[in-house]
């Protein structure tokens, strides 16, 4: 097996890697979920702790960015630890890849998880996704140096691979004291071992080694756990419960936008291909479902790695899919670090379908698989990703007038316009805030104007035809106005003669 690659590659990885993630990193606003971000690390330390334990997270990736809640253009200083943290995933990868295979399955390994959409759309956000997903994959290349010698593994920290064992136990520590998304990963890892104990020359020492690193998990992350229980304000499954129901569009969708680099739209929870050439995604998925099989035949020489790569792939997804059979939790953001061993697979498996090519093929083959993903990625640049509720603010602040009601599809998205509203308009906008319709239909037979605003705060199979055919008891808007491609506003003016029914009203079923 090929040596660690040095430090110059990982670091020209990273570097590369950060490009993309870099790119428009401020441009788009925050949703929900950033804001609750901003929001929570704005909080004093001990508010901040407290609250992170009532809503079942971990303080330290808030704390981490408190600092940065004090300077200008937010969207960029929140986003740029995750974006860091996602180039330095995509390097990790590049090193396990490197080190089970060679240099070049390294490279595919790195294209494929640095180019896929939807590991650089969590590189663009503020949460704390790709730092758990490092921290999983120093663990990771501990496991997978510890399989590599098993009679090493199984000495133990006064071994030669004590390296092994400090990754594993520090890296999946590290990973569940940000995210308990992490426990999956350290479940997935003791079935490692013990997949792997049949192989080691010492399985008595191997299983003891093992169950001295859990140890050691334990005392470092257990007790936070338990506080997070003692000051949770509700159950994880009530939490969970606006997840919609598992059928074959969500798996599809889910599978399709983490492992088969599809460009996910995350509002609606289906994909996005405008932009790209036609094929272009069908052919990117037979090259990675053709590598993934490559790899499995290529490692059946090594079954100790197989296993291990295998396992980490496979265990996050199958368990996911399980779970929503009960209760729906199938998200692509908790399956995010099971796309790493996927890259590394697919890296070490096209690299043994390029075994035989000389260098300048294979460097061609390189930049065309480069450029192909490339291609692939554009749609995530050039759509609207995530509602443009700052554009709505502005709207809602130059036309709103005291008095007027504001009646929102998703009340969620009042935080949001908080932020975005400019401190003179918040009073005005936000203190008429209408919470259900018969509030809205009152205001307006009490001769306010009425301003109905569609568009989601979070992630939502809804569609704005559905909620505005709940508001045709209000007559005909007087002024529809669309603020971006995801948030309609309309306006009902009781004291207006005139009702405007315009080509955007009919297309989202206002009026006929």
């Amino acid at each position: 097996m090929a040596a660690d690659a040095g430090w110059v590659w990982p670091l020209g990885v990273f570097v590369l890697a950060l490009i993309p993630r870099l790119l428009d990193l401020g441009s788009r606003p925050f949703w929900l979920d950033e804001i609750f971000t901003l929001n929570r690390a704005s909080l004093t330390p001990g508010a901040l702790i407290l609250d992170s334990f009532q809503n079942h997270h971990m303080p330290s990736f808030f704390l981490m960015l408190a600092p940065l809640t004090h300077l200008a253009h937010a969207q960029f200083w929140l986003r740029l630890p995750s974006a860091l943290f996602g180039a330095a995933a995509v390097a990790l990868v590049f090193v396990i890849a490197s080190r089970v295979a060679g240099r070049l399955a390294g490279v595919v390994a790195a294209l494929v998880l640095g180019l896929s959409p939807t590991v650089l759309a969590f590189a663009q956000e503020a949460r704390s996704y790709t730092l758990m997903m490092t921290l999983v994959l120093i663990a990771l290349y501990g496991v997978v140096r510890l399989a590599q010698n098993l009679p090493a593994a199984a000495e133990g920290w006064r071994g030669t691979e004590r390296a092994g064992w400090l990754c594993f136990t520090l890296g999946t520590a590290a990973a569940l004291d940000v995210l308990g998304d992490a426990l999956p990963w350290l479940l997935a890892a003791n079935l490692i071992f013990l997949c792997l104990l049949p192989f080691a020359p010492a399985p008595g020492r191997l299983a003891r080694q093992l169950l001295g690193a859990d140890a050691m998990i334990a005392t470092l992350t257990v007790p936070f756990y338990a506080l997070m229980l003692h000051f949770q304000q509700q159950s994880v499954t009530y939490s969970l419960g606006w997840i919609p129901p598992l059928d074959a569009g969500r798996l599809w969708y889910t599978l399709g936008s983490v492992y088969l680099m599809h460009v996910a739209d995350w509002v609606s929870f289906r994909f996005l291909h405008h932009g790209a050439l036609p094929g272009v995604v069908w052919l990117v998925d037979a090259l990675l479902l053709s590598a993934l099989a490559a790899a499995g035949w290529r490692l059946r020489r090594g079954p100790a790695m197989l296993v291990t790569l295998g396992i980490a792939f496979l265990f996050l997804p199958c368990l996911f899919i399980v779970i929503s059979l009960w209760h729906p939790v199938l998200l692509p953001r908790y399956l995010l670090w099971s796309a790493a061993p996927f890259a590394i697979l697919t890296g070490i498996g096209m690299a043994s379908l390029l075994e035989g090519w000389s260098t300048p093929r294979a460097r061609l083959a390189m930049l065309g698989l480069a450029g192909l993903f490339l291609v692939n990625l554009l749609p995530y640049y050039h759509n609207e990703t995530k509602p443009r509720w700052d554009v709505a603010a502005g709207m809602l602040a130059q036309e709103m007038q005291p008095g007027d009601v504001l009646y929102l599809s998703d009340n969620g998205a009042l935080p949001i316009l908080k932020y975005y509203l400019p401190a003179t308009a918040q009073a005005m906008a936000l203190n008429n805030t209408a919470g259900n319709l018969t509030q809205a239909e009152q205001a307006l037979a009490a001769g306010k104007r009425v301003w109905v605003v569609y568009g989601h705060a979070g992630q939502t199979v809804a569609t704005p035809r559905e909620f505005y055919a709940g508001v045709k008891s209000m007559g005909t808007p007087n002024l529809v106005e669309a603020a971006g491609k995801r948030i309609t506003i309309a306006l009902f003016d009781p004291s207006a003669q005139l009702a405007s029914c315009t080509a955007l009203g009919q297309q989202i079923g206002l009026c006929s």
